[in-house]
């Protein structure tokens, strides 16, 4: 801890992150079990994971104008307050009526994404005034290694902790980590930001309806081309990322025919890279731009995919395939977290304060939309098609949309101009 020279409020951030992802991980990993044993439909599982991206649809305008126009400490809390109120309420009613046990989750499923897109969203615009603008890179990658670390425990403890206790058990032990997570939230310090000059967001009208306030974010977002274009970007990652999602498990058992031990540990990897990388972004110091350093990872990441199919045609022992897709897995976590955390702090410190709800909201909501959608795409694609072609294809697809990309973004000057720079971040 003393290495990492961690703050009191990074610190607190941190536990936040952790009890929310390791309770929620937990839970949805519980969920998602108990529909596949109870109803042993594929469609059941379906409707219960087609629930939490039509929720999010439907929130995108509500959530920004809460968040934009709303004390945050209040919105978390109040978040947070309802989530365990939810989980109390099914925990009760699992007990009074457990043959109704699929509406009762698919109505749980639906309190906890919309508390969750309050918290989360609240939380990503809170950076800004949580931090001093120079510790954003090392708050924001820590925040993808402890959130790493939690998704890389939650299914493992889940699983366990599932042969020991019922559903509605379960809802209470996350109870606990709600609460602790609130507790937390009320130690925070919230700093009031001055918004810059350059900002193009005049005073807003109070009186502001939920859908002008959601047209005053997307008139922001037009007149800024970079920032359109990195959240087309940010969509665009979720799509092709679904290639490795769908496609991998699917190269590794069914035709490498990795044994399920082999499988998950490869499958671990991911989440260790991602802590890894966070770590290690922690201490850097970027000497060139943040967009500039995601792009570029991005470009290796089309490597990775292309990469990933290759195994397909050596016919190498499962040993050796086992050993192979660990090392690309460690190398794609710690490319995702070079991808993401950059944009994500350069976006924090670009977007007004005052417009920063609305615009992580339509962006978790358009990436959110997009990962089903690419696992449909990729799923048939992968039924009919061989690994190491689709692999290579959309290789050469993401790396032809990054190549584009960062060349328009360059001819343009986008990064140069004065109200799209930043502080360097150290």
């Amino acid at each position: 801890m003393n290495k990492l020279n961690l703050s009191a409020q990074t610190i607190k951030l941190l536990i936040i992150k952790f009890t929310g992802n390791f309770g929620s991980g937990m839970l949805s990993f519980a969920i998602g079990l108990y529909i596949l044993h109870r109803t042993g439909s594929a469609l059941g599982m379906g409707v219960s994971l087609i629930t939490g991206p039509i929720v999010s649809l439907i929130l995108t305008p509500f959530v920004g104008f809460i968040v934009d126009n709303f004390n945050h400490r209040r919105v978390m809390i109040a978040a947070q307050i309802t989530t365990s109120l939810g989980l109390l309420l099914f925990g009760f009613s699992f007990r009074l009526w457990p043959t109704q046990y699929y509406p009762e989750l698919i109505v749980l499923i639906i309190i906890l994404q919309i508390t969750d897109n309050f918290l989360s969203t609240t939380l990503t615009a809170s950076i800004i005034q949580l931090f001093d603008t120079n510790e954003l890179q090392k708050v924001n990658s820590l925040n993808q290694s402890i959130s790493s670390l939690a998704s890389f425990l939650a299914p493992i403890v889940g699983a366990f902790v599932y042969t020991l206790v019922s559903i509605d058990i379960f809802a209470f032990i996350e109870i606990g980590f709600e609460l602790i997570a609130l507790f937390t939230i009320t130690l925070l310090h919230f700093s009031t930001v001055v918004e810059s000059k350059n900002s193009p967001v005049e005073a807003e009208d109070s009186n502001e309806t939920v859908w002008q306030n959601f047209r005053t974010g997307l008139h922001y977002l037009r007149s800024q081309r970079l920032m359109t274009i990195l959240l087309v970007s940010a969509a665009a990652i979720n799509f092709f990322f679904s290639a490795l999602n769908v496609g991998q498990p699917y190269l590794l058992v069914t035709t490498l025919k990795l044994s399920n031990t082999q499988y998950g540990v490869t499958d671990s990897a991911l989440a260790v890279g991602m802590f890894a990388g966070g770590i290690i972004l922690s201490f850097l110091k970027l000497k060139h731009h943040p967009v500039t350093i995601s792009y570029i990872s991005l470009a290796v990441l089309s490597g990775i995919l292309i990469l990933a199919g290759i195994p397909e045609i050596l016919g190498l022992p499962s040993l050796l395939n086992t050993v192979y897709f660990i090392g690309l897995n460690i190398l794609n976590g710690v490319t995702l977290v070079f991808i993401n955390t950059p944009m994500n702090t350069f976006m924090q410190q670009l977007i007004p304060q005052k417009m920063q709800g609305r615009i992580f909201s339509l962006e978790g909501t358009i990436s959110m939309l997009l990962m089903p959608v690419g696992t449909i795409v990729f799923g048939f694609l992968f039924d009919h098609v061989t690994a190491l072609s689709i692999f290579a294809i959309t290789g050469l697809l993401l790396l032809l949309f990054t190549t584009a990309t960062i060349t328009v973004i360059h001819m343009q000057k986008l990064l140069d101009a004065p109200k799209d720079i930043v502080n360097p971040i150290h």
